[in-house]
């Protein structure tokens, strides 16, 4: 279905490659790393992918901002964000320590703000060969081909997928994990976009991350909806830089949304 943000959706899908390709170059290729203020590391291939994907927008959307995880926030032309203007929030290494070890579960991911809120996402595995997209009112995709929730209703039937148990433990949540896998069938460790992504797809029916900043959910969030599925904070409340992140296939999201409340005394 056509989108109102076909065209841009188009360029954020070339963009995403472009940027996976950059990153591709030093995949298992062992590059210089730094580990940031926050703990996190960073890899020559992140800086390069990123700055490549910046002179692009800045040459197709000059009046347009960008948000960077390496870089961080600047109008496209330079200089100071444009208040109001549209975003470009891109991860040139989205899973970085997979990057760093060799693991092929990482990827670019791309998106467009419009008025505060992501309209189109674009999450880009080189590693795997996948490509995820969607665009407001477009449906979601997976390498072309249409893709949707599985819309089952009894939690003892899901597979619910997080990122390791010891991010829960260390925000105070290690209940709310034990209680969510104990009344799931099957838990599995995939975190970063691809856990997100196998909810959107049907493989998987819960993913759950304590933490996430806006440019590993902006992506994400579009594809997702497009899919049929739904995304919040643990407690309902709307995705926010720092918050964490729930995504499930939409049925089951008021019942997870109890489960944690009821963990946490609410």
């Amino acid at each position: 279905m056509p989108s109102e943000f076909s065209d841009e959706l188009g360029f954020a899908r070339e963009l995403a490659r472009a940027g996976g390709g950059t990153a591709m170059a030093y995949f298992r290729r062992d590059p210089e790393t730094k580990q940031k203020p926050d703990g996190t590391w960073v890899t020559e291939g992140d800086w390069a992918a990123e700055s490549a994907m910046r002179d692009q927008i800045k040459e197709s959307f000059p009046d347009h901002n960008i948000h960077g995880e390496e870089e961080g926030l600047a109008a496209a032309g330079g200089g100071p964000a444009a208040d109001g203007a549209p975003t470009w929030i891109l991860d040139p290494i989205d899973g970085t320590h997979n990057f760093m070890a060799g693991i092929p579960l990482w990827e670019t991911l791309v998106a467009l703000a419009v008025d505060g809120a992501p309209v189109l996402g674009v999450c880009h595995a080189p590693a795997l060969d996948e490509t995820y997209e969607a665009a407001r009112g477009s449906g979601a995709r997976m390498n072309g081909d249409a893709i949707h929730v599985d819309p089952v209703t009894d939690l003892a039937a899901t597979t619910v997928l997080a990122s390791g148990f010891e991010s829960f433990e260390e925000a105070g949540l290690a209940g709310f994990y034990l209680d969510l896998v104990r009344a799931s069938w099957r838990s599995r460790g995939f975190a970063d976009f691809w856990g997100h992504m196998l909810v959107a797809r049907g493989a998987a029916h819960i993913m759950a991350e304590p933490t996430l900043n806006v440019w590993d959910y902006a992506a994400v969030q579009p594809i997702v909806a497009e899919a049929g599925g739904r995304m919040s904070q643990f407690d309902g409340a709307p995705l926010a830089d720092g918050g964490s992140a729930l995504t499930t296939n939409g049925v089951l999201h008021d019942g997870i949304i109890e489960l944690f409340a009821s963990n946490r005394g609410f």
